[in-house]
Formats: structure tokens, sequence, C-alpha cells
């Protein structure tokens, strides 16, 4: 791990790869240091500004970026759009102390993978890493029915062309499944299940799952989830 000490479980070659961009270094130590002990992550860096963040992904190559959204240098949603432009399989997950629909809003637009408030349990946090690298999309439910609720307007929903395969899907992405978990309730392949998700994100013309489940739930072609 850059800046910090060496961890002391070995690693698989597949480890994912995480970097941390976070001015708080206790909090930011203590987040790398609780991730080391988890052989699934290696922390290859921790940043304490935006523009450090960005030249260390350049650097490590990192699969999730554990992003806070203040930095003494900008927002970390400005700085995660970059970072995706930059990297695009490279996974971005705002951390933030503020349990705030229009940081979420932000999030989504910037194309990140997940948003997860600091106060928190650690397991919410090891959660959404693990989430994102699979490339799922994490989103606690009771913020996202209160920036859906913001966002909603009088619009008529044309349901983006989505067949009622593709809503189903939608239903489940919106309740934080993953894309594994899918297919299994779906009784499909996880390949096929993969491209009913690719196919909503192109229909919807969204970035993400965040996105796309975002602008459905806006326009009424599904229901917020209710836990």
């Amino acid at each position: 791990m850059t800046r910090g000490r060496r961890p002391s479980v070995v690693h698989p070659m597949h480890a994912i790869r995480v970097l941390i961009v976070e001015d708080h270094r206790m909090f930011a130590e203590a987040v790398a240091q609780a991730l080391e002990t988890f052989p699934e992550f290696t922390v290859v860096g921790v940043a304490t500004t935006a523009e450090e963040g960005r030249r260390m992904l350049g650097e490590t190559n990192a699969d999730v970026v554990l992003m806070d959204y203040r930095l003494p240098d900008g927002t970390g949603t400005r700085a995660a759009q970059q970072m995706c432009a930059d990297r695009p399989s490279t996974k971005v997950v705002i951390v933030t102390a503020t349990d705030d629909d229009i940081l979420l809003a932000e999030a989504i637009d910037a194309g990140c993978s997940g948003f997860v408030v600091k106060t928190r349990g650690l397991g919410e946090l090891v959660n959404a890493t693990r989430a994102a690298a699979a490339g799922d999309a994490v989103i606690p439910p009771p913020l996202l029915r209160h920036m859906v609720a913001r966002l909603s307007s009088a619009s008529t929903s044309t349901a983006f062309g989505l067949t009622a395969r593709e809503i189903e899907v939608l239903r489940l992405l919106a309740r934080g499944t993953s894309t594994k978990l899918i297919a299994a309730q779906l009784g499909i392949s996880v390949h096929t299940a993969r491209n009913h998700v690719q196919n909503i994100i192109r229909k919807c013309d969204a970035h993400s799952k965040l996105e796309a489940v975002s602008m459905a739930l806006r326009e009424g072609v599904i229901q917020t989830p209710t836990s």
C-alpha cells in the first residue's frame, strides 16, 4: 500500500486494487488498514487531493476508487467524472459525511458506481467496494427514494422501449441486487443478465446502472424499493 504499512495478509493475484482519495489522513489510513484485513483487497494508494488521486490512478490502475466528496482542490464528483473519462474500467464510489440526495444526483451524473455515507458501518463500505468491483451499483434505498421524490416530474413515461424482462431486471437493480443474483432469481445465465443490463443502460441513454435506475424511477417505469 502506498503511504502506509505493508499488508499483514497475503493477497491473491486477482485481488481488487483499491485507491483511497480522502483529505482526512486518519480516516483514510483507518479505512486502508481495515480493507487490508480482507485478502480480496489490496490498497494501492492513499491520496489527499483530487489531483493527486488522478495521478495515482494512472500509476496504480486501481479497480475501485473510494472518493471523498469534499477535497481541498474540488469535489469528489468532479474528480470522479475525470477519472471515469481517463480510465472507464475503474469504478468510483463516493464516500461522504453528508446524507444528501443532491450529492447522490451529482454522483450518478458523474458516472459513479456507488454512494456510501461515512456514518454507516465498515461492512457497508466493504460491500460497496466489492459490488463496485463486480460491476454492480450500490446505493442506500432511503436516499434513492428521497432523490427520486426531488427529481420527480409530471412527464409521461415512455418506458424507454424496455421489454418486460428488462423492467424486471431494473426492479432488481433498484434494490441493489448484483448481476449474479439477478441471474439466479430470474433463472437466466449471468451472461444473459449482463446483456439485459447493458441494453437497459443503452435504451435509457444512461452512463451507468445507477443513472439508468434513477431515470427509470423518475419516469415511473419502476417504483421505489420499499426496503
